[in-house]
């Protein structure tokens, strides 16, 4: 890899005396490790360690032939963004959710382009749409795509039926009310059709919308994880205020 090309530090820990393992995501090879030596020696402009952070857009080259890459050069064309409290959680629940579901070394032009967006808008303050947003994208592009429009049966989205969402069909339509199991939440067809005015046409969502987006793209996100809770979402739960927004 001789060319510089964007990226994004997902995680990082220490390696060796003077080192580090950085999970990186690049614009054009995907997400690697690569190990970057010397990062905390002091030169004119400090350490390149206050580079590799999460959150800061880099211009990165590695070299070395196996899986584990070398970090060679490594610049900051813009500041790094600052995230605080609730949508630093976010971010690094973004970032943790990369690390558990993308394949390595294949590029995802569509997520790369959706990850820098939704730090921008967590930037911004704008948190819980930033983030559903770009759950959508991610899990689009690792083809689990959520039909807003139609339910698993392959009709239309209607208005005064009730849905239940199951990850491997979609929205299925509640035919008969003894069929539905007391566990199972009824999904209104028309907060569905609201969730796709949003995708659509940019509708900004109601509170109730969003948290339909929530739970439909957790239970997507839960089978590509295999079952398996993320770290950020527990750190989340347990500092967590009762007026927080959901941030994951």
């Amino acid at each position: 890899m001789n060319t510089m090309q964007p990226a994004w530090v997902l995680g990082r820990r220490n390696y060796g005396d003077n080192g580090l393992l950085v999970e990186l995501f690049m614009a054009d090879g995907g997400r690697s490790s690569a190990v970057a030596k010397g990062v905390f020696r002091r030169k004119a402009g400090g350490s390149l360690a206050s580079l590799l952070q999460p959150f800061h857009p880099l211009l990165v080259r590695l070299a070395g032939r196996g899986e584990l890459k070398t970090l060679v050069t490594v610049e900051s064309p813009v500041p790094a963004y600052v995230l605080h409290g609730d949508h630093l959680l976010s971010g690094l629940y973004l970032n943790e959710l990369m690390i558990r579901v993308l394949p390595r070394f294949d590029p995802y032009p569509v997520v790369f382009m959706g990850y820098g967006e939704a730090i921008e808008s967590l930037q911004s303050a704008v948190g819980e749409i930033a983030l559903r947003r770009f759950e959508l994208i991610l899990l689009s592009e690792l083809g689990y795509r959520i039909d807003w429009w139609l339910d698993g049966n392959q009709d239309p989205i209607q208005g005064p039926m009730d849905y239940l969402y199951h990850p491997s069909q979609g929205f299925m339509p509640v035919t008969l009310p003894q069929s539905v199991a007391a566990s199972d939440k009824r999904i209104p067809g028309g907060v569905i059709q609201a969730v796709r005015s949003w995708l659509d046409d940019g509708v900004i969502p109601e509170k109730s919308e969003l948290h339909l987006v929530k739970e439909v793209t957790r239970a997507a996100i839960a089978q590509l994880t295999q079952g398996r809770s993320l770290n950020s979402r527990a750190i989340f739960r347990s500092l967590r205020r009762p007026s927080a927004p959901a941030a994951e």
